[in-house]
């Protein structure tokens, strides 16, 4: 059986991964998009810890490695967060997936930006939070905004007799939630022990824009 993705609420404990995941976009595709700088070349494969030693915040701020997961090509980056961001318009034609730990912040986010669009940017062991100007809209995932229960509405999250449970077994849940409204499993063993092709994602210091990580 696939790996889910539920394992994140721990990793990020301990590896602070930052991950992005694309429908409709090859590995290498998604690479280019999420890059400062052309063109983008992948490296040999290499470990988690390999990645982030490319990092020397002179010529190199942020780098990655990339895999696909059945429908999904995925990127995975590591280190400490430095408000990187990412423009939703790298989802034209497709359907982006990201994963913020934030480590500096008790919380991570979740985003999900399809056709240039910000559908849902919600913390992690809370409701769900619509963003952007067509968050209600209906897409061929289904109903955006049922991907993640509303504040009023934990049914998914805490049974009718059971207590809200505590911040890290909630993010659990909504992982859970997430990974099966879209379908999406992430291979746990080979993003932190195994080797997957690096790339460089950032060349220069990082800058605001709509979806940041902070």
């Amino acid at each position: 059986m696939p790996d889910r993705i539920e394992w994140l609420a721990d990793a990020w404990d301990a590896n602070g991964l930052y991950i992005t995941c694309a429908r409709n976009l090859s590995p290498q595709e998604l690479a280019e998009r999420i890059a400062d700088h052309t063109p983008v070349e992948i490296g040999p494969a290499a470990t988690l810890e390999e990645a982030a030693s490319m990092v020397d915040r002179r010529q190199v701020y942020r780098a990655g490695r990339i895999g696909q997961a059945g429908d999904w090509a995925f990127i995975v980056e590591s280190g400490k967060s430095e408000c990187f961001a990412l423009d939703p318009t790298i989802s034209r034609s497709a359907e982006v997936l990201i994963f913020d730990p934030r480590p500096d912040d008790p919380s991570a986010f979740f985003s999900y930006i399809a056709d240039g669009d910000v559908l849902v940017h919600v913390k992690l062991g809370s409701g769900h939070t619509p963003a952007g100007p067509q968050a209600n809209r209906s897409h061929p995932t289904g109903n955006t905004t049922r991907v993640i229960p509303s504040e009023d509405s934990r049914a998914l999250l805490v049974g009718a007799d059971e207590e809200p449970p505590a911040p890290k077994r909630r993010q659990r849940r909504m992982l859970a939630v997430i990974g099966e409204h879209f379908g999406l499993f992430l291979p746990q063993q080979t993003i932190e022990s195994g080797r997957l092709p690096a790339v460089i994602t950032r060349t220069t210091p990082p800058s605001g824009s709509q979806i940041t990580r902070t």
